[in-house]
């Protein structure tokens, strides 16, 4: 998002709070969700990378 998208939909989210600041939460929620959504995934993505490379050396050829 480009710096004047920004502006615009806090703009926006600031105005619509003063009509009904339900709507305003919704918003800002929306907003933020993907990144949430991602942040959520991001630590199980890195716990099988660390237990694949948990092994030591030897036992990594002998599951091969």
């Amino acid at each position: 998002m480009n710096i004047f998208s920004k502006i615009l939909f806090w703009s926006v989210t600031i105005l619509v709070g003063f009509v009904n600041p339900l709507f305003s939460v919704a918003l800002v929620v929306v907003y933020y969700l993907p990144k949430i959504i991602y942040d959520l995934m991001q630590p199980s993505q890195q716990t099988t990378e660390y237990e694949k490379n948990s092994f030591s050396d030897d036992i990594a050829e002998e599951m091969k």
